[in-house]
């Protein structure tokens, strides 16, 4: 018995400095010793006193251990005896797989797999740090305001904001949305036509779901949104690259190389990746093409809060007479990435089948989260943040343009940025590979993307996506000494 019992005790190592507290440890230890078969079943444990002798722990410690496990069947105490590992049915062990060394974990796998693995539309999403595209001033956010909206919302004693809610979501917050892009987009809508979403790319997910058969072509900017264009060819679109000029999407490229197309992808407001604003006269004429196709239009309103020497122009959404613009807006970038809260704006008579195919996908974002945006809205907190934010961005595009002229001047020539959160530096040797320059920058602990990266067929010069709304105006310079350290 001393050695069933030392064999046992050897097992049970206990850290002190742990979260996890010492009754937990012993459960789990134990626990984890019968179902491997390092306690075998029938073996009489050590009692109380000694163990809590040997582990020096207290008698009770020891004693709500082996009373949860006694409760759930793994040990069992005998009147007058001591204490047992139970004696267990095949239906309670786990199946211990043999596994020969020389056989791979797996065969085979289908086209279809590999080409969702060689996605790169989810490169290092987890981290957060200068100079990351796509990151808001989280350093900035007004956690207080916000705290106090969701406080608010689960102060609620209304039981609908615990249940799943409307597919669509919520009225409160459809009816917030459809004022504010009324005042800031130009575009009249009912909440009716609003869906509220986790993101952007589950409204894009919608609207192929709903809009369109597998087979069907889409026009896509090139270089353009990663995310949507995998998405689209892993459910069996066609996508017909479509080339930029200084107006963004070129329908002369597409018109004069595609046969018609059954859904365009744009960015008007700020091209992705590369930035430009379309014009009023080619939305005019994206319009005419869409309705001349008989085809759809999404418009991702990528960065159309933050312009910065100029006011935006409104949105394709607002032009369109003829119902074929589906506008997709996130709080992803204009709040913060854990949110998981965006729109769809789309044309007349398409909600309830958009709504349907979201429930088809996935339940809806929480209810709680909805209403707490909808009071961070109602409140005027969400415009007075936009505010802030805009001027700060502003002074860090600034900063970080100041310190590549000053410093990295040899190396990266930063191009014109008029809105958004990035800016674009391209490298001044063009033979260089931004893929190789950017992870060299990623291992120094400076994050950016290359602008290969969004790149599908189209030829463009190497340079580096710079993040600057995430990047303190305090940091900057320090930042861009490091590009240059890391660089040569």
């Amino acid at each position: 018995m001393r050695k069933i019992g030392g064999a046992l005790l050897s097992m049970l190592t206990l850290d002190r400095n742990s979260g996890t507290p010492l009754t937990r440890q012993l459960e789990n230890k134990i626990r984890k010793a019968v179902l491997d078969g390092s306690l075998p079943q029938t073996t009489r444990l050590p009692s109380t006193r000694q163990m809590a002798e040997e582990l020096v722990v207290s008698r009770l410690t020891i004693k709500n251990a082996f009373e949860q496990l006694i409760s759930e069947g793994f040990l069992e105490a005998r009147h007058g005896s001591g204490t047992y590992v139970a004696v267990l049915s095949s239906g309670d062990l786990p199946v211990v797989p043999t596994r020969r060394l020389d056989t791979p974990e797996i065969t085979a796998i289908s086209p279809h797999v590999e080409r969702i693995q060689q996605s790169l539309a989810t490169t290092r999403l987890s981290h957060v740090r200068a100079f990351r595209p796509g990151i808001p001033a989280l350093d900035l956010f007004p956690r207080r305001a916000w705290a106090d909206a969701h406080s608010r919302a689960i102060r609620n004693r209304d039981n609908f904001l615990l249940g799943y809610g409307p597919s669509s979501g919520l009225v409160d917050l459809k009816t917030a949305i459809a004022g504010h892009v009324r005042d800031s987009r130009g575009i009249e809508c009912t909440s009716d036509q609003i869906i509220i979403t986790s993101g952007a790319q589950q409204a894009f997910s919608l609207i192929l779901l709903t809009l369109l058969t597998p087979g069907n072509t889409i026009w896509m900017e090139d270089p353009g949104h990663i995310a949507f264009r995998d998405a689209a060819r892993l459910q069996g679109y066609h996508i017909d690259p479509v080339s930029l000029d200084a107006d963004g999407f070129s329908l002369a490229h597409a018109l004069a190389n595609y046969a018609p197309c059954d859904l365009m992808f744009v960015t008007p407001s700020h091209q992705h990746p590369l930035g430009m604003t379309m014009s009023l006269t080619r939305r005019l004429e994206l319009l005419d093409v869409a309705q001349s196709h008989d085809s759809w239009i999404i418009e991702d309103d990528y960065d159309s809060e933050f312009h910065y020497e100029e006011r935006p122009q409104p949105a394709l959404k607002a032009l369109d007479k003829q119902g074929r613009v589906l506008y997709v807006g996130s709080f992803s970038k204009s709040m913060f990435p854990a949110m998981r809260l965006g729109y769809l704006i789309c044309p007349p008579g398409l909600g309830t089948a958009l709504a349907a195919a979201e429930t088809l996908l996935s339940q809806n974002v929480s209810l709680l989260q909805q209403k707490a945006m909808a009071y961070f809205m109602e409140d005027g907190n969400y415009n007075a943040h936009l505010r802030r934010m805009k001027s700060a961005y502003r002074l860090r595009r600034d900063t970080l343009v100041y310190a590549l002229e000053k410093h990295a001047s040899q190396l990266l020539r930063p191009e014109p940025c008029r809105a958004g959160m990035h800016l674009i530096a391209r490298f001044v040797d063009s033979s260089v590979s931004d893929q190789a320059m950017s992870q060299r920058l990623w291992n120094a602990g400076i994050d950016c993307l290359p602008l290969s990266l969004f790149v599908d067929q189209a030829n463009v010069d190497p340079g580096l996506l710079l993040g600057f709304a995430c990047a303190p105006e305090t940091e900057i310079e320090t930042n861009v000494l490091s590009i240059v350290q890391f660089l040569r």
